[in-house]
């Protein structure tokens, strides 16, 4: 291994243990506040996470996309999002462990969830939702649905969904003051993620895709201090340009996916929209 691919897994395993001990407590929080209980489940070969009601069977199935650049993260640190999705809306929440960068590079993830997709679609009529990382990765497996002509979800939501990993896409975010995600950040995920891939492939940036009818009724949530905000505010441009329905919440004053800090009162209000909108 070269110096600087050691650099590049040493950088890489500082930052999933910075991220774990930031959730940690977060993940704890959310156990005990939100009556859920949670087991593992293997599908179409990958290990996921379930997070169901524990005073009430689950009225529907959501398939739930992790964040954390495709490099950091896991379905345990997505817990103050999910146990609280699962609550409220009396869901049964699979959330797949999908390979990580730089061990497992584009377009590994896409893969890996497109077959849990695919798998569980043939179950149960499904939604679908994803934060960061993970919204850019439901929209990249949502199209690769779409080529395969496998039924799609009636309804997604996207938490500050990353699907633009252009270079293009931080000098838009210029002067955006996120205390929770900066420009060197996403150059260093999207590197790490990419492998030497273009970032204008459909898949890697999949705001690129096309959005044509038949793309389902989208919620998209962003802040006014999240840096990818144009980003979504662009996605939600062209789903409604392709045909479909597409909302957003834009809260003033929060930052990148501020849904997973229980301090914010905004965070909890707006779980109950999403929550809300996925209800069968």
């Amino acid at each position: 291994m070269s110096d600087a691919q050691l650099t590049l897994h040493y950088k890489i395993a500082q930052a999933r243990d910075e991220a774990d001990t930031e959730f940690r407590p977060r993940a704890e929080r959310a156990l005990s506040k939100w009556p859920v209980r949670t087991s593992e489940l293997g599908i179409a070969g990958l290990s996921c996470q379930v997070i169901e009601p524990s005073e009430d069977k689950p009225h529907s199935t959501m398939l739930y996309f992790f964040g954390g650049g495709f490099t950091t993260g896991s379905p345990e640190n997505d817990l103050p999002i999910t146990a609280a999705l699962a609550s409220l809306g009396s869901m049964r929440v699979i959330a797949p462990r999908y390979g990580l960068s730089p061990e497992h590079p584009f377009p590994i993830a896409i893969e890996q969830s497109f077959e849990v997709y695919r798998a569980l679609s043939e179950m149960y009529p499904l939604t679908v939702c994803g934060e960061s990382a993970g919204g850019g990765l439901t929209v990249a497996v949502l199209q690769k649905t779409i080529a395969a002509k496998l039924p799609l979800p009636k309804r997604i939501a996207l938490l500050s969904p990353w699907c633009d990993l252009r270079e293009t896409a931080n000098v838009e975010s210029e002067g955006v003051d996120d205390p929770l995600l900066d420009a060197d950040s996403l150059r260093f995920y999207a590197a790490a993620y990419l492998n030497g891939a273009s970032a204008d492939h459909p898949s890697a940036s999949p705001l690129l895709a096309t959005f044509n009818t038949g793309w389902p009724e989208t919620l998209l949530t962003t802040g006014s201090r999240d840096r990818l905000r144009h980003a979504v505010q662009a996605l939600a441009l062209k789903i409604v340009a392709g045909g479909s329905q597409c909302d957003v919440i834009d809260v003033p004053n929060m930052p990148h996916v501020f849904e997973a800090y229980d301090e914010n009162p905004e965070a909890l209000e707006t779980l109950k929209r999403i929550a809300e909108f996925l209800r069968p």
